[in-house]
């Protein structure tokens, strides 16, 4: 071999051991994996590690090897202030993923603010996080209570309640969304009035002390937050008295899923209208069959759960930031999110410089019996996205 070709042989091989030497972009991520929260949680972080593999398998992330060091947030805010302090000053991550609840997510929001870590907020809607407590840091790529509160507005117009009742949970996303709704009420159903809010606890399992005052209240239509197991709980404790016969339900806290019509099959009730991120059965982007069937080749299950997609996605734009700023600085990859679009299995998403907010839609439509199933489906299923 000539001198000169060996320097080049030798100046490649030397490139690729540098490349192969490099530490690999350290994503922490947090959901609840255990508990209520599970149902949403170890769905999301299904899809956080198809992403993973995803970019990993094409080379990670300019040219390095991404590690997802994963932790259960236990739908507590101070478990989950602890675990990602020891994320960012043990483990060393160069940014944070995830959370569920929005207490969780505003906690982790201020973990962020001080470590000055850059914390993308995958799941948890509260409007603080990106109002009044927005900071350089902390980014949303999941829907906020107001897009939420504003949707379920409209939906009572068009369903003309006239009398509402409130049921929220007593935290952030319930107080938060109720807020939400309040605002956009009378923009689409002016003459509708609230004649009863009730707020149950977080984690609540017993709502019979609430079901009569719903019942006896007189609202033709009930706007609540209730999601996971608090709605299935809810449910199976209401349903048997008659309550859904005559109350129109919407919902957010993605009731649509098919977690939760999976959980429920037969006995979700009639007349719920509600919203789901994602349906496996129905798309509104070209790259949503391809998504849904390397899900379900991952999950082994055609009926894949419409949480994995908020973590595909949070992951999608840590990766996407990280490659526009060509560095893992926490303040470069601050500045490459404002304004950052991308291609998601859900269309094409952009976070607000200024806001901090993604513009994701969600499906929203009412819960119906299909005679091939064995669980309800959204039909028909609309995308309706914020501007």
């Amino acid at each position: 071999m000539k001198y000169s070709v060996m320097l080049a042989a030798v100046g490649v091989l030397g490139a690729g051991t540098a490349i192969a030497q490099q530490p690999p972009i350290k994503i922490g991520v947090l959901y609840p994996l255990t508990g209520g929260g599970a149902v949403y949680g170890v769905p999301a972080m299904a899809g956080h590690q198809l992403a993973i593999e995803e970019l990993n398998a094409k080379g990670g992330i300019m040219g390095r090897k991404i590690e997802s060091i994963e932790r259960d947030d236990k739908l507590n805010p101070a478990s989950a202030s602890s675990t990602m302090k020891e994320l960012i000053t043990k483990d060393k991550v160069d940014i944070v993923l995830g959370g569920l609840a929005s207490s969780v997510g505003l906690a982790m929001s201020e973990v962020s603010k001080q470590e000055k870590v850059v914390y993308i907020s995958t799941i948890p809607k509260s409007i603080q996080i990106t109002t009044d407590k927005l900071h350089k840091y902390v980014f949303r790529t999941s829907a906020n209570t107001d897009q939420e509160g504003d949707t379920m507005a409209m939906l009572a117009g068009k369903n003309k309640l006239s009398k509402i009742c409130h049921l929220q949970l007593d935290y952030a996303y319930g107080n938060d969304l109720e807020v939400g709704i309040l605002k956009a009420l009378p923009k689409y159903a002016p003459d509708a009035k609230v004649v009863l809010t009730l707020k149950p606890k977080l984690g609540a399992t017993d709502f019979n002390p609430f079901i009569p005052q719903v019942m006896a209240a007189g609202c033709d239509g009930v706007l609540s937050g209730l999601w996971g197991p608090h709605f299935v709980s809810w449910v199976k404790q209401a349903a048997p008295l008659g309550f859904f016969n005559k109350i129109k339900w919407i919902s957010g806290g993605e009731i649509g899923s098919h977690e939760i019509a999976g959980e429920l099959k037969g006995e979700y009730p009639d007349n719920v209208i509600s919203n789901a991120y994602e349906l496996w059965y129905a798309g509104n982007d070209p790259s949503h069959k391809e998504f849904q069937a390397r899900l379900a080749k991952k999950l082994n299950t055609q009926e894949t759960p419409q949480w994995a997609v908020l973590g595909y996605i949070g992951v999608m734009y840590a990766a996407a930031a990280m490659e526009k700023a060509q560095s893992t600085d926490p303040d470069k990859v601050s500045a490459a999110l404002e304004g950052l679009s991308i291609g998601t299995p859900v269309g094409k998403l952009t976070i607000d410089a200024k806001t901090h907010q993604a513009n994701i839609g969600q499906f929203w439509g009412p819960m119906v019996k299909k005679p091939d199933r064995a669980y309800r489906m959204m039909e028909p299923a609309e995308y309706i996205q914020p501007k």
